[in-house]
């Protein structure tokens, strides 16, 4: 993700995209030094923890068997993940109609945000069932992976994941589901290798064509139908990718705010919430320009809390830390594990978006649940 979000901004910085909306933003004085360092930061920090950790063996826990009883007996979640989603749109539809879709999705945001009434229970209900449908669609991809991927398993298993956060107006959803599955498959198809059976067959290559050119071409046209005459009339359907790269121009915007030499760091007292008196300030601020909507990433709490050098060092040390757990998980890849895998391949992706440490604590609940209650969820007594 921030690999990608760098190549973009590079892009945007070289005139590729044409006129965007915040193209006047899209000036740097502070991220085109520190991103070359927080990659290195990055790069060395996993490095390190491959060092301290050596071997590249998967040890699998669980046998093929197990993965497909479980991915059978499981299938009504995503079921419930589909209605519960077609419901949250009814209530959304019936609340803020349909005429800007762009009005929608503020009116979906807040009361995501809010949960208040019916609506906001519905939200919270469907959000958690949410959750285990990003775990069930992983073990799917895993699944897939050891066997073989099947286009039509993948579209309805797609439309049955959709709704659930089609029904905020996001686009994200789509990202999710590709990380979850396609990342899953990765993973069972690299424990399943042999010396008879290439990475990829030959249908399996069209189908992941077909998959990623309908999925990315899906992002594009639920950002078209949001766009506006007045604000993002002339951005292109390529153009609206660029979004991806928004958590960079906000750390940037974040920082000539708060330069460097000025900025008096909270030490972490807020790392985890992100509701700095500071930061505060910063969003009535926000709100004045046309950013009032922009992406946060973890660069913003992270600088916050500890300066530059200090955003750097942090996170570093969280890199290592993560990269050192997965490593520990895939040397014994129980069902568990790989949902600790999951989730912090979620925490990463989300970096470059959001503050991802704050917004898993329901996913944190989830996994102590599903660890306590192992036995009877999944019935066996191996794992």
């Amino acid at each position: 993700m921030w690999g990608l979000a760098c190549v973009v901004t590079g892009l945007i910085l070289g005139g590729a995209f044409g006129e965007l909306f915040l193209d006047d933003y899209y000036k740097f004085s502070y991220l085109d030094t520190y991103i070359p360092w927080f990659a290195f930061i990055s790069i060395s920090a996993f490095s390190l923890a491959h060092q301290l950790f050596p071997g590249k063996q998967v040890n699998l826990c669980f046998s093929l068997a197990f993965l497909t009883r479980i991915v059978k007996r499981y299938h009504w979640i995503m079921w419930v993940n589909f209605f519960g989603g077609i419901l949250r749109i009814i209530l959304m539809v019936s609340l803020v109609g349909i005429d800007s879709v762009m009005d929608y999705r503020l009116a979906a945001n807040e009361m995501m945000n809010t949960g208040l009434g019916t609506v906001g229970l519905v939200f919270r209900i469907t959000s958690y069932v949410q959750m285990l449908a990003n775990f069930y669609v992983a073990l799917a991809g895993c699944k897939a992976g050891m066997q073989t991927l099947k286009f039509k398993e993948v579209v309805f298993l797609f439309i049955l994941y959709s709704p659930t956060q089609l029904a905020t107006g996001g686009r994200l959803f789509i990202l999710y589901f590709v990380l979850f599955y396609f990342g899953s498959f990765l993973l069972g198809r690299g424990i399943s290798l042999n010396k008879h059976r290439s990475f990829l067959e030959r249908r399996e290559k069209k189908t992941i064509l077909l998959a990623f050119v309908g999925m990315l071409s899906l992002v594009s046209l639920i950002a078209l139908s949001r766009q506006s005459e007045t604000k993002h009339a002339n951005e292109s359907a390529i153009a609206k990718f660029t979004y991806i790269s928004e958590g960079m121009l906000e750390s940037e915007h974040y920082m000539k705010f708060y330069p460097p030499e000025e900025i008096s760091p909270d030490y972490g007292e807020f790392l985890l919430t992100g509701r700095s008196e500071m930061y505060l300030q910063y969003r009535k601020y926000l709100l004045m320009t046309k950013m009032s909507s922009i992406v946060i990433s973890a660069i913003t709490s992270l600088y916050t809390g500890f300066g530059y050098v200090g955003s750097l060092v942090v996170w570093g040390i969280l890199a290592f830390i993560l990269e050192a757990i997965s490593i520990k998980c895939l040397r014994r890849l129980t069902i568990i594990r790989f949902f600790v895998l999951l989730t912090i391949l979620k925490i990463m992706y989300e970096s470059i978006i959001s503050n991802p440490i704050q917004g898993n604590y329901a996913v944190y609940e989830l996994l102590i649940l599903l660890a306590l209650f192992y036995k009877p969820i999944f019935n066996d007594t191996k794992t």
